[in-house]
């Protein structure tokens, strides 16, 4: 993957985990409780685990770059861990409820 793939996923990767958890959420819980499992729970940490990857990626390569660009990776670092941080406080939530009680 070349390097400037790797700058944009701060901005991506994380917004886009989010968006799927947050959709899956929506289903998952009557799956989780018909079947009497925690599927959305690993789902949810799954994709937490992928933002969090894309969200070291995109730091890694902002090493030795322009300004112009810098400032492009270090905005989406700041809103990657903003998604990061809804993805834990879902898969808190996820943890801490009953499936068939949401």
């Amino acid at each position: 993957m070349s390097k400037t793939w790797l700058q944009w996923t701060g901005l991506g990767v994380a917004p886009l985990a989010w968006a799927l958890s947050t959709q899956l959420g929506q289903i998952m819980p009557y799956i989780d409780c018909r079947q009497n499992s925690s599927w959305s729970a690993l789902l949810c940490g799954v994709l937490l685990v992928v933002s969090i990857a894309g969200l070291t990626a995109a730091r890694t390569a902002s090493h030795g770059m322009a300004q112009t660009r810098r400032f492009i990776v270090d905005a989406g670092f700041l809103i990657a861990l903003a998604f990061v941080f809804a993805l834990v406080l879902q898969e808190a939530a996820t943890m801490l409820l009953d499936a068939c009680q949401r």
